[in-house]
C-alpha cells in the first residue's frame, strides 16, 4: 500500500512534469552528435519549420526595394537614396521593373532568379501606430482590432503562433517555438510560450538558469518535501528527485560538446550577431529537433540619422547570414522544408529628413525565402503619391500582415486558421 508520503511525491511529481519544465532538459537527445563529424549527410524534414527574422526598429522598406525607376524616389531622398548605378535590379519579370535590392543584398537577386524569393510589398495595416512598441505588438498578436486596443489590451492576448501551438500542437513541449531575445507575444498562446535560446552560446542552453527556475518551483519544492520523508518503497520516484541534479549535468555537458562541435565548423556562418543566431537553428533543425517555429532577432534599424552607413551594414549581415542559412538548409536536402520570413514593425517615411536619415512610416515590404514558396513580386510597386502616401509621410499599406501569416500557416504549414487568423484576411497563394 502507497504510504501517505509516497502519493504526496507522487502528485508532486506528476505536477511539476507538466510544467513542460522538464521537457527543457530533453534537447540533447534530440541532437545527433555523430551528424556533426564531417559533411553533414542528407536529412528526412519531420514537419515543416519557419524561421522568422524580426527587424528591430523600423526598417526602411524604400532603400531595401528600391524602385529606382520612380523619380519621386529620388526627389524625396536626394541625399539617402539609393543610386541607380548601383541597385541590384531584378530582372527578368515584368512586374519586377523598375525595382531591385539595397547593393548589399546580393544574395537576394539570386535567390529572386532561383525563384525562392517572394517579394510582398505595401505590407501593413490599416490606421498605422507609429510606436515601436504598439506596431509590434499589433504584428506579434495577428489579431483584428489591434489597432484600436491599448498596448496593454494587446500584450495581455495572444500571438498568432501562440495560437497555433494551441490549436495544432497540443501535447508538445515548449520547445515547439524557440527564439532570441525577449519573449515574443507572436508565440503565447493558452499553453505555450516558446523557449529562449539565447543563452546557448554562453550558458549550454540555459541550463543553470533552467536549474534555478527548477529548484524554485513549488511543484518541485514539493517533491523535494516529501522525498525526505519517502522510504526506499518509494522507487523510481524517489529516484527521479534523487537523479535531476545528475540528469541536468550530463544534459550540460552535453550541450558544451554540441557547442564545441557547432563552434568548430563555425566558418560557415560569419561571426556576427545573426550569423550566429542562423547558426545555431540551423543546428537544431539539421539534427531533428520537434520546434515548429524559430524567431531570430536584429536590432538597429531605428534610422533616424547617418543611415546609408547603418542600413548597409545592416544588411550585409543580414544578407551574408542568410546566404550561409540557406546553403546548409540546401546541402542537407531541407531547403523545401525552411522557410524564412522577415518582418519589421513598420517602414520608413518617404522623404529624407534633415540629418541623414528618415523617420516612422507605415507600410514596407516582408520577404519569404524557400520552404517552396512561389518566387515573385507579390503586390504594387510603391506609387510613392497620392493615397499612396498617408497623412504623416508614411506608405499606405496594400497587403494586410494577417494575410502573409494566413499564406504561412494555410499553405505551408498545411494547417486551418479558423481562431488564429480572421477570415477578413485571404491567403496571398504564396506556396
Amino acid at each position: 500500500m502507497n504510504s501517505e508520503n509516497e502519493i504526496s511525491l507522487s502528485l508532486a511529481r506528476r505536477e511539476f512534469m507538466k510544467t513542460g519544465l522538464l521537457a527543457s532538459f530533453s534537447l540533447p537527445t534530440l541532437l545527433n552528435y555523430s551528424a556533426l563529424a564531417g559533411p553533414t549527410p542528407k536529412v528526412t524534414a519531420k514537419h515543416k519549420t519557419l524561421v522568422i527574422i524580426q527587424l528591430d526598429g523600423g526598417n526602411d522598406g524604400l532603400n531595401t526595394v528600391v524602385p529606382w525607376g520612380n523619380s519621386r524616389y529620388y526627389r524625396a531622398r536626394e541625399n539617402i537614396a539609393i543610386k541607380e548605378a548601383d541597385v541590384l535590379k531584378f530582372t527578368g519579370v515584368k512586374a519586377a521593373e523598375g525595382l531591385g535590392v539595397h547593393p548589399q543584398m546580393e544574395y537576394f537577386t539570386e535567390l529572386f532568379q532561383e525563384g525562392k524569393l517572394a517579394v510582398i510589398n505595401n505590407v501593413g495595416y490599416a490606421q498605422p501606430n507609429r510606436s515601436h512598441f504598439k506596431s509590434g505588438a499589433i504584428w506579434e498578436s495577428g489579431l483584428d482590432g489591434a489597432a484600436m486596443a491599448s498596448e496593454d489590451q494587446i500584450r495581455n492576448s495572444s500571438g498568432w503562433i501562440g495560437r497555433y501551438f494551441d490549436k495544432h500542437c497540443g501535447g508538445e513541449s515548449n520547445l515547439v517555438g524557440a527564439y532570441y531575445g525577449d519573449s515574443p507575444l507572436a508565440m503565447r498562446g493558452q499553453a505555450f510560450t516558446g523557449t529562449s535560446i539565447s543563452d546557448l552560446q554562453s550558458q549550454p542552453f540555459g541550463f543553470m538558469k533552467l536549474g534555478e527556475d527548477m529548484a524554485l518551483h513549488p511543484a518541485f519544492r514539493k517533491m523535494q518535501e516529501a522525498a525526505k520523508n519517502a522510504d526506499e518503497s518509494s522507487g523510481e520516484k524517489l529516484s527521479f528527485v534523487r537523479n535531476v541534479a545528475a540528469e541536468t549535468q550530463t544534459s550540460t555537458d552535453q550541450m558544451r560538446k554540441f557547442l564545441a562541435d557547432v563552434k568548430q565548423r563555425g566558418g560557415d556562418f560569419p561571426r556576427t550577431e545573426l550569423g550566429k543566431q542562423l547558426g545555431m537553428i540551423s543546428e537544431l533543425i539539421i539534427n531533428g529537433g520537434d520546434t515548429r517555429v524559430y524567431q531570430a532577432r536584429i536590432g538597429g534599424f531605428d534610422t533616424h540619422s547617418g543611415q546609408a552607413a547603418k542600413h548597409a551594414r545592416l544588411w550585409k549581415e543580414i544578407n551574408d547570414a542568410l546566404r550561409a542559412f540557406i546553403g546548409r538548409m540546401k546541402s542537407t536536402g531541407l531547403d523545401n522544408d525552411v522557410a524564412v520570413m522577415t518582418y519589421s514593425e513598420f517602414g520608413r517615411q518617404l522623404k529624407e529628413n534633415g540629418t541623414g536619415g528618415t523617420d516612422h512610416g507605415a507600410a514596407a515590404p516582408v520577404f519569404i525565402i524557400g520552404g517552396g514558396v512561389k518566387g515573385a513580386i507579390y503586390g504594387k510597386p510603391p506609387t510613392l503619391k497620392g493615397d499612396q502616401v498617408n497623412n504623416y509621410g508614411g506608405l499606405a499599406y496594400e497587403i494586410d500582415f494577417r494575410s502573409v501569416y494566413k499564406s504561412i500557416l494555410e499553405e505551408y504549414l498545411k494547417v486551418d486558421t479558423i481562431g488564429i487568423i480572421s477570415d477578413k484576411h485571404p491567403a496571398l497563394k504564396l506556396f
